[in-house]
């Protein structure tokens, strides 16, 4: 059975996302140099309840030169870092501490982008309590994000163009005996037509939840303004849970940040070719399963829920040539699991960050129906998108999968781009290959950033 929200509903849900994403509620200042513990004494009541607030402080404060300074009023601790991709790669950066408690850190410049942080107090991990712009963070909560802007509206920036409505589709999955959700995008015309759409299936990371492409990816805003620049094709976007159990907060299946779900497809911890499993000796591979890979969760509830689902509840089309999936991270190895295994459900397939399994694993064993028959189903597919980082821990990954696509002269694109393992890399990724999608040729948008290769 599926359940599924209203326009108005669904509209309401974009409004408050938009709104929270957005921070509203305390914005932060660009270039508004900040007074820490003038407005009112340490111990005073602010504005809040519940008694003492402590001075009145403004966090993240953008300046004019892209620096950014945090603060943080914590007058009991003995040390305070930032961390997070703020920093640029860099190690964690020490705060100090002021006579009013109050801790300060103005940060380094940064290119303009959209930067996640974290405060660790006394080797405690705590977003910035200033900043009501938080990510949800699958394993340990919370992470503050502040965009840096740069000159002018960014792709990733909303702009006055036509928008298409994000709705939450609500769904029990038979596969993980769990009720779960996926957010859609539908395209600014979608109510204005008959027709049937294509759809991007796209797929979170191990680190994120089923709303991390709208809260953080920001697809929905590359979305439409790829489609006011009549960049890519109208199509729908479904951002499901991209692991087993279910979504959060809607009863006790629901999978709670730091809890495990069943059928998990994250790589191991150490990321990357010969990295070694949990309890594994290091530098020790695993050993590679034997025999074709089993469909894991996320792809047993693909098969026989959620697509189903959305096939009965949005006018989607049905036919292999219009659809795709893509995914990031572990949502990157839930793409291949899945695609690998059921290539006579996609024309498209997209990977980033990731690879094709353990280290050591046979990718052809491993997936007879996609490399089996001289590869005939993997050279049926209309794109293989593959990419990865230059500082990207799954970098290893990607490129043993290229070079097994490369050896069964499967034609595909595989693209090594500067950054690392975070959204700064996948924003400009979704924003690249989904106007490479559903077009009648496929053509090149490979920018100055980034270098590819196709086979």
């Amino acid at each position: 059975m599926t359940r599924h929200t209203s326009a108005v509903t669904g509209m309401l849900a974009l409004v408050g996302v938009t709104l929270f994403g957005q921070g509203r509620a305390q914005p932060p200042q660009v270039g508004v140099p900040a007074q820490p513990g003038t407005a009112q004494a340490p111990g005073q009541r602010g504005g809040g309840r519940g008694g003492p607030q402590g001075p009145q402080i403004v966090s993240p404060q953008v300046n004019a030169e892209r620096t950014v300074t945090l603060r943080l009023y914590a007058p009991k601790a003995t040390q305070v870092n930032v961390t997070g991709e703020i920093l640029n790669g860099a190690a964690p950066a020490a705060m100090t501490k002021g006579e009013d408690g109050v801790w300060t850190a103005t940060l380094p410049a940064v290119p303009p982008d959209v930067y996640l942080y974290a405060f660790n107090i006394d080797g405690v991990n705590t977003p910035d309590p200033r900043n009501p712009w938080v990510k949800l963070v699958s394993g340990t909560g919370l992470a503050s994000q502040v965009e840096v802007p740069g000159d002018g509206p960014q792709y990733y920036d909303s702009k006055p163009v036509p928008h298409g409505l994000v709705q939450i589709m609500t769904y029990e999955s038979k596969a993980t005996g769990a009720t779960r959700q996926a957010w859609v995008y539908t395209p600014p015309d979608y109510n204005r037509t008959t027709t049937k759409y294509p759809v991007l299936y796209l797929l979170h990371g191990g680190g994120d939840l089923d709303p991390g492409w709208v809260m953080t990816g920001r697809a929905p805003i590359i979305m439409d303004n790829l489609l006011a620049e009549k960049k890519a094709r109208p199509m729908l976007v479904v951002m499901p849970l991209a692991r087993g159990g279910g979504s959060l907060g809607l009863g006790p299946n629901g999978m709670s940040p730091g809890i495990a779900a069943a059928g998990n497809v994250a790589p191991p911890a150490g990321r990357g070719a010969g990295a070694p499993a949990p309890g594994a000796a290091a530098g020790v591979a695993p050993p590679a399963p034997a025999g074709p890979a089993p469909l894991q969760a996320f792809a047993q509830d693909f098969i026989g829920d959620l697509m189903p689902a959305v096939e009965r509840t949005f006018r989607a089309s049905t036919r292999a040539e219009d659809r795709a999936m893509g995914g990031l991270s572990a949502g990157g190895a839930a793409t291949v699991n899945t695609t690998f295994s059921r290539p006579d459900l996609f024309g498209y397939i997209i990977i980033m960050s990731a690879g094709a399994g353990q280290a050591g694993q046979n990718v052809e064993a491993s997936y007879p129906k996609f490399f089996g028959n001289n590869a005939s189903a993997a050279r049926q597919m209309k794109l293989i998108w593959i990419a990865a980082g230059d500082e990207d821990f799954a970098l290893n990954g990607a490129k043993a999968l290229d070079e097994a696509l490369t050896k069964n002269a499967v034609k595909h694109v595989f693209k090594t781009t500067p950054g690392r393992h975070e959204w700064r890399l996948w924003r400009p990724h979704l924003y690249e290959f989904a106007q490479l999608l559903f077009q009648p040729q496929p053509r090149s948008t490979e920018s100055d950033a980034g270098k590819a290769r196709s086979r």
